[in-house]
This record gives structure tokens, C-alpha cells and sequence, in this order.
């Protein structure tokens, strides 16, 4: 396509696939006809679709990324690593067409062809999975409904539809058996024996466990327990502090194990009231990213082979795995582990326990007998 010079306005013109016609559109300056000649082009050199964008433009107010923006400066559950979070992702992939449209014009066609150009899209060379899609639409919906209630629109146009599925698992878990979790255990350095130790048996994240206090533990009550009352979080300068955890029912009491009384009391008792239980030689808390290089020389040590690395996170998942064999109802796993919704807890266990339907038969029949 061309595009040519004229007094007093500069046209736009070409022929376009959509149309086979010549068409000329007329421009104030040089600089608004080459924006035009992008914007085709960048559209497959479909006017027709070219003018739809446009139709959306003249409709004004806010656009969708300002009205992301606005949606997280109203949250007040969020805390400033989540809001972190949430800035990056409106830069990383609301910063084209759909971010650019006024929030008053988006209709239920721009909200697919966006969940569309996401399937195309990669983040560091990995095409994005299905449950990263889902995110960022579930963000996209929830700013919809700000809009709605600051009266910018009167409809979400992001409800009813289907969202893409991964052909795999959404998380790879491995679930290890109690002597392979105890061998890796075993295969750290005995400084970070204690604290891998904790992982397993309690299942806690790896961020509530580098924030144990001393006066977490209660060793001596009548059920040995630690009590999960902050985890390590980021704020908006990627620097570390010390916050609440998860969410409202991660904060929970943990019940212990006698076995891992007897190892975790003398690290325990010697530390100091408000001080760190788990730290590092130097005195600093444990952080992954230094700590993962321990937890791989492990690994590499008992020779895994290479499509089975367990990760630090799935000692929380075999801790999972090893409650429910042992006869925890989901339940009382789901309070364990500190999930918001025991959905989760089922969603990502329930094949754990597929006998579970038949043993509800049982007790149900032994508890309604006459």
C-alpha cells in the first residue's frame, strides 16, 4: 500500500483484500496516514476491520489497560508483590489491540480473538499454557466487573466463554514415596537436613517455613504443632518482607509428627524468641533461589533419572499424598495444607483416593443403621 502526498489533506489509499477496491482515506497530516497505513497493515490489510478498531476508538473513556489499572488500584486484599504481579501482566499482554480499546467498547468477539492471540503467543520461547491463559482472563473478567460498577459499561463481556485446555496436566505433580522423600532428606547437608525435613511433614509452603519463629512451635503441648501465622513475600521493588501467608486460611496449626519433634527441638531451643528457626550459615533467612541449588545436588546425588526431577514444591505435594494414604479425609487435608477452597484441595488430590465414593457408602450405612 501507498501512501500519498496531498494538499490540504494526505490520502491514504489501496487496494485491500477484503474490499478488491481502491480506497482512499484522507489525512491532516503525514505522520496520522502512515499511523493509518500501520494499522492496516498490522490487520492483514483489511479495512473493514481497520474500521471496526476505529468505530471502538470514537467511543472514548477509559481504555482496557487503564481500566486494568484502576481494577488493581481498588483492590484492598492485595498485598504489593500480587500488585507487582498484576502490573507486569497488564504490560506483558494487555499492551495490544484489546489494551488499547476504549473499555466501553469491547464486545464478547475482541475478548476471544485476544484469548486467540494468546494461544499464539510465548514467554521465554514456551508457548503460554492454558492455565497462564485463564489468569489473565480471570484478571481481564474481574476488571470488566470494576467497569461495570464504575458505570464505564453495563455488561461483561468476558462471561460465557470457553477457555482453552492444555492436552496435559495443568500442574506436573510427583508424588513421592515416604523412602524416597526420606532419602533426598538425607542427601542435603546436614545444616539443611532439619529444614527439608520440615517440608515434609508438614506440608507447608516453602515461604511459611523460612518464616518460622521460634515461638511458632509448641513442642511440649498435648499434640506437638506449629502454628503458620506469615510467609515471605515480595513488595513493588522485587525486595523482600515479611507478611501474612496465601490467604485467610493459610493461617492454620500445624500438628507434628513425634519423629520430627525430636529433630526440630534442639534447633528450636536454640533460637532466640522472633528469631528465624531455618536460616542460612551466615545467619539470613533461606531464600530459593540459593537453596535450589542445594535441593539439585541432592537430587543429583540419588540419580534421578532426567524426565523425573521433583521439584522443592512437590515435597508438599507427597506430603499430601502420604496424608491421604494414611487415612486423612480431604478435608481435613485441605485445612492442613491452608487451601482457600477445599475445591482445590479435590481438584488436585481426589485421584489420590479413589476408593473414597465406596468408603462414604460404608460410613454412611454403618451411621444410618437403625
Amino acid at each position: 500500500m501507498d501512501v500519498q502526498m496531498g494538499q490540504p489533506h494526505t490520502p491514504f489509499s489501496g487496494v485491500t483484500p477484503d474490499t478488491g477496491k481502491q480506497t482512499s482515506y484522507p489525512w491532516e497530516s503525514e505522520a496520522e496516514a502512515l499511523r493509518f497505513k500501520r494499522l492496516v497493515e498490522a490487520n492483514g490489510n483489511s479495512l473493514s476491520a481497520v474500521e471496526k478498531i476505529l468505530e471502538k476508538v470514537a467511543i472514548g473513556g477509559p481504555t482496557v489497560a487503564d481500566n486494568l489499572l484502576r481494577h488493581v488500584e481498588l483492590l484492598t486484599s492485595a498485598g504489593p508483590d500480587q500488585i507487582k504481579r498484576y502490573e507486569r501482566a497488564i504490560n506483558n499482554y494487555f499492551g495490544g489491540r484489546i489494551g488499547k480499546i476504549p473499555v466501553a467498547a469491547v464486545e464478547h468477539e475482541d475478548v476471544i480473538l485476544w484469548i486467540k492471540s494468546m494461544q499464539g503467543s510465548s514467554y521465554n520461547g514456551k508457548p503460554l499454557s492454558a492455565k497462564t491463559i485463564a489468569n489473565h482472563h480471570g484478571l481481564l473478567s474481574a476488571s470488566m466487573e470494576t467497569a461495570i460498577r464504575l458505570k464505564h459499561r453495563a455488561d461483561n463481556p468476558c462471561r460465557g466463554i470457553k477457555l482453552p485446555k492444555d492436552d496435559a496436566t495443568e500442574e506436573k505433580m510427583y508424588f513421592m514415596t515416604a523412602q524416597a522423600s526420606l532419602e533426598i532428606v538425607n542427601a542435603h547437608p546436614e545444616r539443611y537436613q532439619v529444614f527439608v525435613s520440615c517440608l515434609r511433614a508438614t506440608g507447608a509452603r516453602f515461604g511459611e517455613v523460612t518464616a518460622f519463629y521460634a515461638d511458632d512451635f509448641d513442642l511440649d503441648g498435648a499434640t506437638p504443632s506449629v502454628r503458620v501465622e506469615r510467609a515471605w513475600k515480595r513488595d513493588e521493588n522485587n525486595r523482600f518482607y515479611i507478611g501474612p501467608p496465601k490467604t485467610k486460611k493459610s493461617r492454620r496449626t500445624i500438628s507434628l509428627p513425634p519423629s520430627f519433634v525430636k529433630c526440630v527441638r534442639p534447633l528450636v531451643e536454640a533460637t532466640e524468641p522472633g528469631q528465624h528457626v531455618f536460616r542460612t550459615t551466615y545467619g539470613g533467612p533461606v531464600r530459593h533461589s540459593t537453596f535450589w541449588q542445594f535441593w539439585n545436588d541432592a537430587i543429583e546425588t540419588l540419580d534421578y533419572p532426567k524426565d523425573y526431577r521433583p521439584r522443592i514444591h512437590d515435597m508438599r505435594h507427597t506430603h499430601a499424598s502420604l496424608m491421604l494414604a494414611g487415612g486423612m479425609s480431604i478435608y481435613e487435608l485441605s485445612r492442613r495444607l491452608g487451601h482457600e477452597s477445599i475445591q482445590t484441595t479435590i481438584d488436585r488430590y481426589s485421584h489420590l483416593v479413589p476408593d473414597a465414593h465406596f468408603r462414604a457408602i460404608d460410613i454412611a450405612e454403618r451411621a444410618l443403621e437403625a
